[in-house]
């Protein structure tokens, strides 16, 4: 039995009852297999085509929980793609999704990555994958050695998504605190007329990586399973004009759906408060991820001609639902609106009983509120207690599926 074989036979199993039993198999080597069977399993929604193959090969499941999904993958090697990139160089390829993405669209992919357990893989991986345009190399990289490489490959577009952790394995956010220092490299590649491609935290600040990246052309907040799972920077040499922010939305079944606007959209649109408390039958909206993220809580009253229910609670009333947004939040029906306090808490526990319950610009938290209520969740109804421009309310609502009449 060879290794691929004894993962795909042992794919269920408990890896750590295996390696303890390491001496049924010895000439598997059962970490290394353990390791795989993890990232299949990680694998196996996020990247799909990769699980279908049993020829692929995942030496670390690290590797696996953080690299791209298929739909995100593919979606930047749009980006690369729209900016007329034909040779894309991924210098930190990882697992090599993205580069299997990126050879999809171009003549020619650079696949570099430090880690040769990786590199080694991802040259079996992508060979299966069918992928013959892509070249490999093991090269760390910084300021002394990116500019032989830049003249040796010739790249329309570098991507970099930088490892984000520290010493022990700390997590950072600051893109200087990264490795390799994309804040270093901007200008080698920049100043070359090459197209860059940057992957940071979604936790990361955009107002600060706008100050600390030059030539932005495009901020991409790419969400796909309800979160949001990417900031990207696309920029351009040259490039001294007020950036796009593009709100994306990468895996609906239409396939990716983006808002775009600029911040100083954002700056100078006003926000239509509520004069008094909605009623039943109105609709809520409640942006998603990405669209949050972005902080265009004021372009969303004017997109969607709905009344802002407060500057802080960030949900929207209004009487009709905008198609233009679903994919970008959720849309609720009210079916009742109190004053919050004891006696709506009491009888919304017990009309609503398995209600989810969301707190906003209240000086409670949601869990505190669901334990209070005594909520078992899972239900139907979704129960938003918040502070508003007209006091303190609870709103009970139902998910809209569908647009009403």
């Amino acid at each position: 039995m060879d290794l691929r074989d004894f993962i795909l036979e042992h794919e269920n199993d408990d890896t750590a009852s295996l390696v303890l039993h390491r001496e049924r198999w010895p000439e598997i080597d059962l970490a290394l297999a353990a390791q795989c069977i993890a990232s299949r399993r990680k694998l196996r929604f996020k990247v799909p085509e990769w699980y279908a193959l049993p020829s692929v090969i995942c030496p670390l499941s690290l590797s696996a929980e953080q690299c791209s999904s298929s739909a995100t993958a593919a979606y930047k090697a749009g980006l690369a793609s729209g900016a007329g990139a034909k040779r894309i160089a991924d210098l930190t390829g990882g697992l090599g999704v993205d580069s299997w993405q990126f050879s999809k669209q171009a003549d020619a992919v650079l696949y570099n990555e430090m880690n040769p357990l990786l590199v080694d893989a991802a040259r079996g991986n992508l060979k299966a994958l069918g992928c013959s345009n892509v070249e490999f190399s093991s090269l760390q990289i910084g300021a002394e050695n990116l500019p032989a490489l830049l003249e040796g490959f010739r790249p329309d577009l570098v991507f970099i998504d930088p490892a984000r952790r520290g010493e022990g394995g700390r997590k950072v956010f600051l893109p200087e605190e990264c490795t390799p220092d994309v804040l270093t490299l901007q200008d080698i590649i920049l100043d070359r007329g090459i197209w860059m491609l940057v992957k940071l935290s979604p936790m990361a600040d955009i107002s600060l990586l706008l100050r600390k990246f030059h030539c932005v052309k495009e901020l991409h907040i790419v969400e796909a399973g309800g979160e949001c799972k990417e900031l990207l920077l696309l920029m351009e040499a040259g490039f001294d004009a007020e950036p796009e922010m593009v709100v994306t939305v990468a895996d609906t079944a239409d396939g990716p759906r983006s808002l775009r606007f600029h911040p100083s959209e954002e700056k100078d649109a006003a926000p239509l408060f509520i004069a008094s408390a909605p009623e039943a039958g109105q609709l809520l909206f409640e942006p998603g991820a990405a669209l949050s993220k972005s902080g265009a809580f004021n372009l969303i009253s004017k997109l969607g001609k709905l009344q802002k229910c407060g500057p802080n609670a960030h949900l929207y009333c209004g009487h009709s639902h905008t198609a233009a947004l679903d994919p970008f939040g959720k849309f609720f029906e009210i079916l009742a609106v109190e004053p919050f306090g004891k006696a709506s808490m009491k009888d919304y526990a017990k009309r609503w009983p398995d209600a989810e319950i969301s707190a906003r610009a209240l000086p409670v938290s949601s869990d505190n509120l669901r334990v209070k209520m005594k909520l078992k969740g899972g239900g139907d109804v979704h129960i938003f207690a918040l502070g508003c421009s007209c006091g303190r309310l609870l709103i009970a609502t139902s998910r809209l599926t569908r647009a009403p009449r």
